[in-house]
């Protein structure tokens, strides 16, 4: 992505292709992941699921919620077509809504996974899950701060669009490695 900015004299400089993708997508999958692992682990260890497990598997469940969401919002990003600065506004201000009910949402995730009564044996994948729900949050507030200073300066800036997508990447690399974390601890 570059630095854009949309001037209503030119309809070709605030196109989607000029304008780029905005973020990379995360997948929902990466934090399915960590829910398959409680699952699987448990059942193949003949244990049922214990409290811990089902407690983490909701609150894995929400933050599902809010990934799918934000590939909502992503694709519905990327799939219009600017060609003025009102529509330039319109767009980033509709993302800039959404990304703000998610961060308040997020936060509302993160609560209640500080809330689960963990045992000694699973510290290391649920200390792994808070990161990525942190990461995911920070993620989700750096994008606030960029589509916010696009309305405001009427420009797309690269760097921040780039500053949020990687701390959703490493998010997503979090899920991960708490689920294989998961998986090891049985």
């Amino acid at each position: 992505m570059t630095d854009v900015t949309v001037e209503q004299n030119n309809p070709e400089s605030g196109d989607r292709s000029g304008r780029g993708v905005l973020l990379v997508l995360l997948s929902p999958s990466v934090a399915l992941l960590i829910v398959t692992i409680f699952v699987a682990v448990t059942y193949l260890a003949g244990n049922g699921v214990s409290v811990y497990e089902s407690q983490a598997i909701e609150v894995v469940a929400m933050q599902n919620e809010i990934t799918s969401r934000w590939n909502q919002t992503v694709d519905d990003f990327n799939d219009t077509h600017v060609t003025s600065q009102p529509e330039h506004i319109a767009l980033f201000s509709t993302s800039l809504d959404s990304v703000r009910g998610l961060i308040t949402d997020s936060q509302a995730v993160i609560n209640r996974w500080n809330e689960i009564d963990v045992p000694i044996a699973h510290e290391n994948s649920y200390q792994l899950g808070l990161e990525a729900l942190m990461a995911m949050q920070d993620g989700l507030i750096l994008s606030e701060v960029y589509f916010q200073s696009s309305i405001d300066t009427r420009i797309a800036d690269q760097l921040q669009a780039g500053e949020a997508s990687a701390k959703l990447v490493y998010a997503a690399e979090l899920w991960q490695a708490a689920a294989e974390m998961a998986a090891i601890e049985g």
